[in-house]
């Protein structure tokens, strides 16, 4: 029996012209698709509103973190603060996510310097404060963490402008985020004094240097995810060693074979089609091939295999890393100060894993073709994404686990004098309880306080107590006002300060 397929009268409706063939199409079926696709469009576009509706109705608030300068941690406590933060990771159900508009939200872990001040500061949706506070005191007792308003808000949306420029980028994995970069352990050396060389110094040297009237801005965007990015890690690892990838049987199959196999069992013609004990032969043979296959790899590219299996043992977190330098226009100079920056990010930088550069697509320098209004729309894309704190904005997200994290962002050690670093002066303790307290104190507290009031007051002393000066420059200012710096290395006075 033969067919035959006649498209006579399709070539005699596309010869009357677009519109006739486009009303043919659409009065006999073709309005289904339309349907289809303008309630599709309308479901996304209300989705979305709903989405910023629920965004809207959570509160955010910026928290500076302030340690001891004597601390001894290394960047493994802040390993285990960004394991603890993972447990705000949200599992929705279709209900919650199509219909609610709820999706994970995120955190935004920064270090800025603004007039070489430099603070380390947590964005964190209001209901999660508790677990941002009780992870860091875990790990660092006698750290001060303060309510600071956002400093974002100080700055104009629009650059340059007739006062300031701004140079950005988002910062992105050289290559496929499934290779690690260099992490905190490459730093330590057992044989020195020092035994962990802190990576971050030189970034907070160079943050500390840059002059009055600059501000340098670094932001890391993580949100807690799942485990389903490990599959692509262990499937990159697979690919390095060779071995094969196993394919799944589709439901078409799990269908069709039965009839198959009955066929071929029926005709006696089973070679054609292998038996199950053959296909069981099949892949321990296949198993057997992996040893062999690993001889043959370079050292580097088993390193490779390691690495990407060492990353995929650990949490995980979508990412995204922002880098603002805000300057005067008569001393804004992007060499100087950028140059010193990814100098420092280029640390953890390794040729044979990965590596960080600057997103060619987010950064406000463009070579060719109507620069001037490219550039300031990037400008003004770039900033509203770092005030909006977006995942969704410029790149998209890859995975860092915790301890690339840690690397990137933790604490400095004392070892670090970097000389306007927010830190505390000193540990704060209750007196033991087994000090003797004398009898006498104890029962005359109003004349003690009496005549250690005097000696504050003695006038032998050429102190000046209504002196504004050290309380506006050490006490949190709760005005709520924000006072410009009049000298460089005053820290701004809605940052806590020592």
């Amino acid at each position: 029996m033969e067919f035959f397929l006649d498209l006579t009268p399709i070539y005699l409706l596309g010869s009357q012209g677009p519109l006739v063939a486009f009303a043919y199409f659409f009065t006999h079926g073709g309005w289904v698709f339309f349907l289809i696709i303008s309630i599709y469009f309308a479901y996304i576009i209300w989705w979305q509103n709903k989405q910023n509706k629920w965004f809207d109705s959570n509160k955010f608030i910026i928290l500076a973190i302030d340690i001891p300068k004597d601390t001894e941690q290394t960047p493994k406590a802040v390993e285990q603060l960004f394991a603890t933060v993972s447990g705000a990771h949200a599992v929705l159900n279709a209900k919650e996510y199509y219909l609610h508009g709820m999706f994970q939200l995120a955190f935004s872990f920064e270090i800025i310097s603004i007039d070489g001040y430099i603070q380390f500061l947590i964005r964190t949706p209001s209901h999660w404060r508790d677990l941002i506070e009780s992870s860091i005191y875990s790990q660092y007792p006698d750290a001060e963490i303060t309510e600071v308003e956002d400093y974002v808000d100080t700055v104009p949306d629009d650059f340059p402008n007739e006062t300031h420029n701004i140079w950005g980028t988002e910062i992105i994995p050289v290559k496929s985020w499934v290779y690690p970069i260099k992490t905190y352990p490459y730093f330590e050396d057992p044989s020195a004094e020092e035994k962990f060389k802190d990576p971050i110094a030189s970034l907070l040297e160079t943050m500390s240097k840059v002059q009055r009237g600059e501000q340098v801005w670094l932001q890391f965007i993580v949100r807690p995810t799942d485990t389903a990015w490990t599959a692509k890690s262990m499937a990159e690892a697979n690919k390095l060693a060779g071995k094969k990838k196993e394919q799944k049987e589709s439901w078409i199959w799990r269908l069709i074979q039965p009839i198959v196999d009955l066929f071929f069992l029926s005709n006696g013609e089973t070679w054609l089609w292998p038996t199950d004990a053959e296909a069981q032969n099949n892949r321990k043979a296949d198993k057997n091939d992996m040893p062999s296959m690993m001889l043959h790899l370079t050292p580097g590219e088993k390193g490779a295999i390691e690495a990407i299996e060492n990353k995929a043992s650990k949490i995980g977190f979508d990412c995204k890393i922002r880098l603002i330098y805000i300057s005067p226009l008569e001393q804004f100079a992007v060499a100087r100060v950028i140059s010193s920056v990814f100098g420092s990010i280029k640390q953890f930088s390794t040729l044979d894993l990965n590596a960080f550069k600057p997103d060619g697509k987010t950064k406000t320098k463009i070579n060719y073709f109507f620069i001037k209004n490219r550039t300031a729309r990037r400008r003004r894309r770039l900033m509203s994404a770092y005030k909006g704190r977006s995942t969704v904005m410029g790149h998209t997200t890859f995975i860092l686990n915790t301890e690339e994290l840690a690397s990137l962002w933790h604490f400095p050690s004392k070892y670090i004098k970097a000389p306007m670093l927010s830190r505390t002066e000193a540990k704060k303790a209750e007196p033991p309880t087994s000090l003797p307290l004398d009898q006498a104190i104890t029962e005359d507290q109003g004349a003690l306080s009496d005549s250690l009031r005097q000696q504050l007051y003695y006038t032998g002393f050429d102190v000046d107590l209504d002196n504004k000066h050290y309380e506006k420059k050490f006490n949190k200012n709760d005005s709520g006002t924000v006072e410009p710096s009049t000298d460089k290395g005053v820290p701004p006075s809605n940052l806590p300060t020592a």
